[in-house]
């Protein structure tokens, strides 16, 4: 989903990870340090009805990876920008965005299956052990919103400067879709999604060159070349699997029925207004 970042040297070096990489418990721990200053810094939903539904989507899907036995936690940001992030350790946070944009269950969990297997994958870890420098607690802001379209945002954050945020490679980006393609078929969901949000997402941004939707192609490179990669995926399914597969539940019905009902999110603008 969407915008990614490294984490902090000083904080790897503060865990005491070593020259042969980040632990999976030094992984679970920078998550959840991570986690705590997002709490604080951008706008959760706060809806019971919604979230625990979020959860539910979101355990069904990571119950079917290798890395299941993680302790998974998923949240929704109050913003209309459409992205979404996972941080090291199994934590995923989906903007209110996405959610607004995805009209059945598929789409929403073609999102979260993304963003799971980009943690099953560790690629987020690998960027760590990676790194040269980045301070994540100052630029948490930017990878829900876009606040750095503000240019005096920005200079504050030093986006201006060398690498603040990472983006994940298309190679990763690639990775997560197969990977969460797969993972959605494990747990019994079309991964037609995958293939009808991304879609929906390229004719917003052509049609409208929405602020609110940029930052997910700004955050996923290779967008339109993944579309054919799904599209590629997507035929080499048995049309009598995808019939099993499920598409829409009412449950996804009622949690978009109970967001539409909530005051509306939050508009990210830029610096020129939009």
């Amino acid at each position: 989903m969407y915008r990614h970042f490294r984490t902090a040297r000083a904080l790897v070096v503060a865990l005491g990870v070593s020259a042969c990489g980040v632990s999976r418990q030094q992984e679970i721990q920078i998550g959840q340090q991570e986690s705590a200053k997002i709490q604080q810094q951008l706008p959760m939903l706060q809806d019971a009805v919604v979230t625990q539904y979020v959860t539910a989507l979101g355990n069904q899907i990571a119950s079917h990876t290798a890395r299941a036995d993680l302790e998974w936690q998923f949240y929704v940001v109050n913003t209309d920008v459409a992205n979404a992030f996972a941080l090291p350790g199994g934590i995923v946070y989906v903007n209110r965005g996405i959610l607004e944009r995805a009209d059945r269950m598929d789409e929403l969990a073609a999102v979260m299956a993304h963003e799971i297997e980009h943690v099953v994958r560790r690629h987020s870890v690998k960027q760590m052990e990676q790194m040269q420098r980045a301070d994540v607690g100052l630029t948490l802001a930017c990878i829900l919103t876009n606040v750095c379209g503000n240019p005096a945002a920005a200079a504050a954050i030093n986006v201006g400067g060398s690498a603040v945020f990472a983006q994940f490679s298309r190679t990763d980006e690639v990775q997560a879709d197969e990977g969460g393609f797969r993972n959605m078929i494990a747990a019994g969901i079309d991964p037609t999604g995958m293939l009808t949000f991304f879609q929906k997402l390229l004719a917003e941004e052509q049609q409208s060159r929405n602020s609110a939707v940029s930052s997910w192609f700004a955050s996923h490179p290779g967008t339109q070349d993944r579309i054919a990669d799904v599209q590629r995926m997507l035929a080499q399914v048995p049309a009598s699997q995808l019939r099993t597969l499920t598409r829409d539940t009412q449950p996804f019905q009622a949690m978009k029925q109970r967001l539409r009902s909530l005051p509306p999110a939050p508009r990210q603008t830029t610096a020129d207004g939009r």
